[in-house]
């Protein structure tokens, strides 16, 4: 398998095989890269980044994000529950919107804090 490691900032080409030995990351230059590898290939994960839906004119959406990267073969799933949300404001960022999202672990949270349009903050 070949990847780019996200890391940190080098974006080093790694190259990533199972071996009778076990794993084996090449093109790294750090032991995080290795390890990046070794999740790549046993168990990927992202966090999930989504926009739940809103009854307020103004504020159609509000930004949510996992706390924590989710299994990539539950995102889809994830993103369907979050886009089956029809929420009421006010919210607070980094409230809870939905707690261990299809048993994943992970919880989705707020990540902007929206008040109703009749309440809006004044700046």
């Amino acid at each position: 398998m070949e990847l780019i490691c996200i890391v940190c900032p080098n974006g080093c080409h790694l190259t990533v095989n199972q071996t009778p030995a076990g794993i084996a990351v090449t093109g790294n230059k750090c032991n995080r890269g290795e390890q990046y590898g070794r999740d790549e290939l046993i168990d990927p994960r992202r966090t999930v980044t989504a926009v739940v839906r809103t009854t307020d004119f103004k504020h159609p959406c509000v930004p949510v994000k996992s706390d924590r990267p989710i299994a990539k073969p539950l995102i889809n799933e994830v993103l369907r529950k979050i886009y089956s949300l029809h929420i009421d404001l006010p919210v607070k960022r980094g409230d809870i919107c939905i707690d261990n999202c299809c048993n994943s672990g992970a919880a989705i949270c707020y990540s902007r804090s929206l008040f109703p349009s009749s309440t809006e903050r004044q700046a």
